[in-house]
């Protein structure tokens, strides 16, 4: 698929942003990993896509370096961001079923690998399967996000020229495919 058909299929899936980006741009820290080590989000070691079961940063790299290409996406709701729980946690499951069709896209059109990764921990079992040690029951969906294998969304996004700044009535999810 080209970079223009990728966009028309995330326009069709209501993703606003869709950036071709080169993939080597992607470089895992430890200063970013460091947030899930704090655990201030609550998912570290109880949730299968989310550290330390993501793999070490070094794995992580050398994965990524096995991409060239990626595009950038992103995808905004109205919502209380604040108020309305169970709001984010639709809007987050709709964001990681559209990560996962462009992914399906990008595999069907002779893509040989394709990663694709969501906004925020991987919500599809709630719990998590990882807190009681039960395998995933969705291992061919489950995905991670950038930040859990220590990339600075922020910064990328910087780069991009997007928007960076977090509004109480709007949630806006981040992810990307890379192939």
């Amino acid at each position: 698929m080209s970079p223009a058909q990728i966009a028309a299929l995330a326009g069709r899936l209501g993703i606003e942003i869709c950036l071709d980006f080169d993939a080597r741009l992607l470089a895992p820290e430890q200063r970013i990993r460091e947030y899930c080590v704090e655990n201030r989000c609550g998912n570290y070691g109880v949730n299968y896509m989310c550290p330390p079961r993501v793999g070490s940063l070094e794995e992580t790299g050398q994965r990524l370096e096995t991409f060239h290409h990626g595009v950038l996406l992103q995808h905004s709701w109205p919502l209380d961001v604040r108020g309305d729980i169970e709001g984010l946690q639709r809007t987050k499951a709709q964001f990681h079923h559209k990560v996962l069709q462009v992914e399906n896209a990008l595999t069907s059109s002779g893509a040989k690998a394709v990663w694709g990764m969501i906004g925020g921990n991987c919500a599809l079992c709630e719990p998590c399967k990882a807190t009681t040690e039960e395998p995933c029951p969705h291992p061919e969906e489950a995905r991670t996000s950038l930040e859990a294998i220590g990339i600075d969304v922020m910064a990328l996004l910087d780069r991009s020229g997007l928007d960076t700044s977090f509004r109480p009535d709007r949630i806006t999810w981040t992810g990307c495919v890379l192939f």
